[in-house]
């Protein structure tokens, strides 16, 4: 029997690459599916293919022109976490909930999925009294952790705002916050990464990471002609890619080194910003990660989530820059798991990442950490038990 099922993403691709390997195999077996974001995400979600549905805030995380609904940002530090939790589990959720229950009017989902940090799919789904599922798309899989104090890992943070949206939609009271992960979460990394004895939901699956492109997604021509040396590729996402002095830091370490040095630095950032370079340093608006990693000799990284699972999927080893967010996370597990070598935050120096990116390629037990993890995420669980799971939740 054909399931609908509608899934729910803030608007950012960090946010909706996780989500995309669920909606293809669903859609693969059968079954209907489409994705609720802003406005303004459509050409995003419908660049792999996936039926869009307008809702919520118009707004788009990359673009802070559109955050005129959200208090200033403030830097990462003690206010961070509070400012995340009012952004996507307040303002975003009561914008998101009434156009997800007219959506559901006329779509008529038996299920919602959707990506951790958005709540509007959990308080729909329990208004229309149907199943949902949440799929991990943040750093630390062990939502009920108490150690993430700045970040809303911890689904007890989420206690004020989850209570006013309950009320506020004739839910009743749910004073342990069993709701966002009532029925299913599905983790695409294994338990090792937040450590075996980490606090999980009940309800926790873990499954095979599948990492995500775009239909027709090549590398380019003049990855067949790069010189003898490792390459070395370096991104920090789409949204953290405009940190002041970040990239420029990590095209400074890698001037002078013996490598293949890519650096996408994003559609939106001017490659003249950084002045000349030498031959074997390449800025490269875009590049396709996922085809590019398997032949990286390390990776060096912001440490969203997204872009950690790709290079453990694949096996290298990484240098962790972390920014904001989840990233800190991301640095302290690849740090612990021997993955990776991180550069504190208060040492983005050029000569802190040289340092890092030497060690990551001249001490082997970083790759044979790497492999070894991406043995436990290939022993997974695949595509076709993921859809398993998710039938087994329909009414």
């Amino acid at each position: 029997m054909q399931v609908r099922v509608l899934f729910t993403v803030h608007p950012a691709a960090g946010h909706l690459n996780p989500l995309v390997p669920v909606a293809r195999a669903l859609s693969d077996a059968g079954h209907h599916v489409a994705v609720a974001s802003a406005p303004s995400f459509r050409a995003e979600v419908e660049s792999f293919g996936l039926e869009h549905l307008g809702a919520g805030l118009d707004w788009l995380m990359s673009d802070q022109s559109t955050w005129d609904a959200f208090p200033p940002m403030p830097p990462p530090g003690p206010e961070f976490p509070a400012w995340v939790v009012l952004t996507l589990a307040d303002i975003t959720t009561r914008r998101m909930v009434p156009d997800l229950l007219a959506i559901a009017g006329e779509w008529r989902p038996d299920l919602i999925v959707r990506e951790g940090m958005e709540y509007g799919g959990a308080v729909a789904a329990e208004r229309l009294a149907i199943p949902h599922a949440s799929v991990a798309g943040n750093a630390c899989a062990a939502v009920d952790s108490p150690a993430i104090d700045y970040f809303p890992g911890n689904r007890l943070m989420l206690a004020e705002p989850l209570a006013r949206h309950r009320e506020q939609f004739g839910l009743p009271p749910d004073p342990e916050v069993r709701m966002p992960f009532r029925h299913l979460h599905m983790c695409f990394t294994p338990p090792a990464w937040d450590g075996t004895s980490a606090p999980r939901p009940p309800n926790t699956r873990f499954l095979r990471h599948a990492s995500t492109l775009a239909p027709g997604a090549r590398l380019p021509d003049w990855v067949e002609r790069l010189p003898d040396r490792p390459p070395v590729l370096a991104s920090l996402g789409t949204v953290f890619n405009r940190s002041p002095g970040v990239l420029e830091a990590i095209v400074r370490a890698l001037a002078e080194e013996p490598v293949n040095a890519i650096v996408a630095i994003g559609r939106d950032v001017e490659p003249a910003r950084f002045g000349p370079q030498p031959d074997h340093v390449r800025l490269e608006a875009y590049v396709p990660q996922p085809l590019l990693l398997p032949r990286c000799a390390a990776f060096i990284t912001h440490g969203g989530f997204n872009s950690v699972k790709e290079a453990l999927s694949e096996g290298v080893p990484m240098v962790v820059v972390p920014i904001s967010a989840d990233q800190p996370y991301s640095a302290e597990r690849c740090a612990e798991l021997g993955v990776g070598v991180t550069v504190a935050p208060g040492d983005r120096s050029a000569d802190a990442i040289r340092d890092a990116a030497r060690r990551v390629l001249g001490e082997p037990g970083h790759r044979t950490a790497a492999r070894d993890f991406q043995a436990e995420m290939a022993g997974l669980p695949g595509p076709e038990r993921m859809v398993e799971v998710l039938e087994e939740l329909r009414p």
